[in-house]
């Protein structure tokens, strides 16, 4: 005779699905029935909780740096510590690797002795955490599905969750379990901002030249919590105002660069190296000061995501060779042993910038002449 426990069909001689090890018969099979699956969860809950302290205590002075490093770019997470220790603490074990190229979620699953069989696989799959990014909408009580950015996948999270506004932006770090996935540690759900996060995370995606969504996302998932809070701010300071016709393109654009999200410190980082090149070369300030603009327009309009920001130093100066009103020359090969980047790198984004910003440059050209 068997007997159903859970999702499982279970003889009374076969061994117990609890993995006690004794058979089913002298162990739960004592009792009416028994919800693997509710065990299953339990464990699992307790393992995330250790899996985070875990993490927290790790004493790494890679880790302390990268505390620090990140704090000091958060716009608004920096004003609340608690929650960016949270983020970082579980972004930081998911994504960063060791000298021996493990995180430290592989070194926690690899360090467990786990005898129940389902849930010792549901941990063992936890090193594939996926980070995802897209809208989210409530399917019931248990129950999140996320749509990702991008991709379009449609991921099931379980999660008790209440109330949930249309428009909602969901930002993650998801263990699988099994059909579906379980958040890590934190998660962020942004009301009204689905359309405009979506709409960052596929511009940013594209301009960072990044192989994958998964690749992307690890390596901006802190910055995107961040920028996240600031969208979310600033649509309820336009839904919170009701300003007149002739006001409101001077409300909008007051908040929108009252938050100046551009000013991240790689585009500082950019900026400054294009600064230090043109005075050190002695061009002509007025000159100097055209390219500097163009190079800051174009963060803030096209918030590009940046991994080695004196690429756009070293394209901005090369790209001067295509306006004729300025005398401003520099080769390709000087400009790459300056930067200490490849010359094919500066060639392409000097390509891609002028095509792009050449109408934008020539505006500013006969603003700077009047």
């Amino acid at each position: 005779m068997n007997e159903v426990t859970g999702m499982n069909t279970v003889g009374r001689n076969e061994p117990c699905p609890c993995g006690s090890g004794k058979k089913y018969k002298k162990c739960h099979g004592k009792e009416n029935a028994i919800d693997i699956d509710a065990l299953v969860k339990q464990e699992l809950d307790v393992l995330q909780a250790q899996a985070y302290d875990f993490i927290a205590t790790t004493q790494s002075p890679h880790m302390e740096e990268l505390y620090h490093q990140y704090l000091s770019k958060m716009e608004l997470m920096k004003a609340d510590p608690d929650i960016y220790e949270m983020a970082f603490v579980s972004w930081y074990g998911v994504t960063q690797k060791d000298e021996e190229g493990l995180r430290l979620i592989d070194r926690f699953v690899d360090k467990q002795t786990v005898t129940r069989p389902q849930t010792a696989e549901r941990l063992e799959s936890w090193k594939k955490v996926r980070i995802t990014a897209g809208s989210v909408e409530k399917v019931d009580d248990e129950t999140l599905r996320v749509t990702e950015a991008i991709t379009g996948d449609e991921l099931l999270v379980k999660e008790a969750f209440g109330h949930m506004e249309e428009g909602s932006f969901f930002l993650g770090l998801l263990l699988p379990n099994g059909d579906s996935y379980i958040p890590f540690a934190q998660y962020f759900i942004y009301p009204i901002i689905e359309k405009g996060a979506s709409e960052m995370v596929k511009i940013r995606f594209e301009q960072g030249e990044f192989d994958d969504l998964q690749e992307y996302l690890a390596g901006q998932y802190l910055e995107l919590a961040d920028v996240g809070f600031v969208l979310y701010g600033a649509e309820k300071r336009k839904a919170a105002k009701t300003p007149a016709p002739t006001e409101e393109k001077e409300e909008t654009t007051g908040a929108i660069e009252g938050v100046e999200i551009w000013k991240t410190p790689e585009y500082i980082e950019a900026i400054k190296a294009l600064q230090d090149y043109l005075e050190e070369k002695g061009e002509n300030k007025k000159e100097s000061a055209l390219l500097v603009a163009v190079l800051e327009k174009y963060f803030y309009t096209e918030r590009p995501t940046i991994r080695n920001p004196k690429i756009y130093s070293g394209a901005m100066v090369d790209m001067a060779k295509n306006i004729d009103e300025i005398s401003i020359r520099h080769v390709q090969k000087e400009l790459a042993e300056h930067f200490d980047v490849s010359a094919n790198s500066i060639s392409r984004r000097s390509k891609q910038i002028w095509e792009s910003y050449q109408d934008t440059v020539y505006s500013m050209l006969k603003e700077q002449k009047a």
